[in-house]
């Protein structure tokens, strides 16, 4: 989603467990409060005072949701930063120095220099995230433990784990069904869902993925969608040579179901299939085709969502 580029003001804001420190980009305010609920009204109430119209956060693994929901809901501009943009950041600026202000003021200029600006966090997928991701880890438990069962003798254990592992199981299916029970509740994810069950490879686990953590789609230009979950090739040129292309950041977790619907999608659809043996034939290792089979699949949702039409016979309808 395209965002005009404006005079407003921006600020960071590093989010610990405990503390809250907050910068404005091109002054010298900032300031430090508590994470709680009083301390993010003293620091909204700050950033009003500043007339600020835009903050950058830096995801922390749920300690920023409050904070994020309360900005929200103010109206002001939210960007959520990964940690490893963060990072590179500083490492193009060839900054040293680590303190929780220097922190708030490199994430006020990372996000400065962001052209474009995702979907405000909407509360109904915030609490849908966060039960699809326990389905997630109980799914990484559930492999981990059947690996482990390879290599188990002892009657006692083995016994111990199959108990175990049915729990799992019951557990996963109970959160999976909860999370698509309350998605098709709300008219408008349902019918975001719908279209996205319509493509190659996507069952309701991935079609589920991409409605809640990938809100921005249907309203992305060609090419945004791939680099927003991670698919999108990059340049390694440089004068006469020609360098690999790789990718990089994005968001891990749609960008893991994506990659199984493109090895569904790469069995069971011939278009898809065809492509990916061209790439094949032509030289490409096989992850190389997984990935651009994986592109093909996201700008496909993209489309599919911003004409609002199902996927038919390899093409929008």
């Amino acid at each position: 989603m395209e965002r005009e580029q404006s005079s407003m003001k921006v600020a960071g804001v590093d989010v610990g467990k405990h503390w809250l420190d907050a910068a404005i980009h091109g002054l010298e305010d900032k300031g430090r409060w508590r994470n709680t609920r009083a301390g993010i009204d003293e620091l909204i109430a700050w950033l009003r005072a500043r007339e600020v119209g835009r903050v950058g956060l830096e995801a922390t693994g749920g300690y920023e949701r409050a904070l994020r929901s309360a900005l929200d809901a103010t109206g002001l501009e939210v960007v959520l930063h990964q940690p490893m943009e963060v990072k590179l950041f500083k490492r193009l600026i060839r900054r040293r120095a680590k303190n929780d202000t220097m922190d708030a003021w490199l994430i006020a200029a990372a996000t400065v220099r962001i052209d474009t600006v995702r979907a405000a966090s909407d509360p109904r997928l915030v609490e849908l995230a966060e039960r699809l991701t326990a389905y997630e880890q109980i799914s990484d438990q559930l492999a981990q433990l059947k690996t482990f069962m390879e290599h188990v003798t002892l009657k006692d254990l083995v016994a111990t784990l199959r108990a175990q592992i049915a729990s799992l199981t019951r557990l996963k299916a109970r959160l999976l069904a909860g999370v698509l029970q309350r998605l098709k509740a709300h008219d408008d994810l349902l019918a975001r869902y719908r279209l996205l069950l319509s493509l190659p490879g996507h069952g309701p686990v991935v079609a589920a993925s991409l409605t809640i953590r990938m809100p921005e789609l249907g309203a992305m230009k060609r090419g945004q969608a791939a680099s927003l979950i991670g698919v999108a090739p990059f340049d390694r040129d440089s004068g006469q040579h020609r360098g690999q292309r790789f990718i990089a950041g994005g968001r891990s977790r749609p960008r893991r179901m994506l990659y199984l619907a493109a090895l569904a999608a790469k069995r069971c659809d011939p278009a898809l299939k065809a492509f990916a043996q061209r790439l094949l034939d032509n030289g490409k290792p096989p992850k190389v085709a997984i990935v651009a089979v994986m592109r093909k699949l996201i700008e496909a949702a993209n489309l599919v969502l911003q004409r609002g039409q199902p996927w038919l016979s390899g093409k929008p309808a």
